[in-house]
């Protein structure tokens, strides 16, 4: 499964353009988390004179890139299924996005760069839907959509499926926890934060692959 990172690559390109120093780097990568993770950009537009719509742009490329990534886990078909229903999925995904945890523990500095020490706890979510999930799959789904007679109706059927795994996930949502808090340490060189280590942040926060 595929994830797009857009959001990732212009952090690299705004860290670079900011000539942040030692202490202001931990500011300046929590704003950024704060920024994409839970809508919060006061102090990211601070730091960085961003605009309103370039520091929510963070938060809402985020929320789509996880709405896709859950439609994809959960084998939903974004092409047989409404946008109403997509936009559902999105909404879904800022609740989960707002409930991340991380901390920027700590900022050491060697002979030509930054390190940065995130604290992350990761998110235990996925799997407590999936029994779930796969009961109604298996139990309902499965048999109507083989039996369908028609290609329109086994596309009402995404349709029907793709309302139903949300239900589920929604009914969940207030049983999200979390794994035990993991270390990740990554390097600022030139002023970048490279978009392989935002990659990795983002994959341990969400607990996504």
């Amino acid at each position: 499964m595929k994830k797009l990172f857009p959001l990732l690559l212009l952090c690299c390109v705004l860290l670079a353009g900011c000539g942040f120093a030692g202490e202001s780097y931990r500011n300046y990568v929590t704003a950024i988390l704060d920024a994409t993770y839970h809508n919060d950009y006061k102090t990211y537009q601070e730091l960085t004179g961003a605009t309103t719509p370039d520091a929510d742009g963070l938060y809402r490329l985020e929320a789509v890139s996880l709405s896709q990534k859950i439609r994809d886990i959960y084998g939903i078909k974004s092409d047989k299924i409404s946008e109403e229903t997509i936009n559902a999925y999105t909404e879904f995904a800022e609740s989960v996005l707002k409930k991340t945890k991380y901390t920027v523990r700590d900022v050491m500095h060697s002979e030509n760069h930054y390190t940065i020490i995130l604290v992350i706890s990761p998110v235990d979510f996925w799997q407590k839907a999936e029994g779930e999930i796969k009961k109604y799959y298996y139990s309902e789904f499965f048999h109507k959509f083989r039996t369908a007679p028609t290609e329109a109706e086994a596309d009402k059927l995404e349709e029907e499926y793709a309302f139903r795994v949300l239900e589920i996930l929604k009914s969940n949502l207030n049983s999200l926890d979390y794994l035990e808090s993991v270390v990740y340490t990554c390097n600022i060189e030139n002023n970048t934060v490279s978009a392989q280590d935002w990659e990795a942040i983002d994959k341990l926060i969400l607990n996504l692959s």
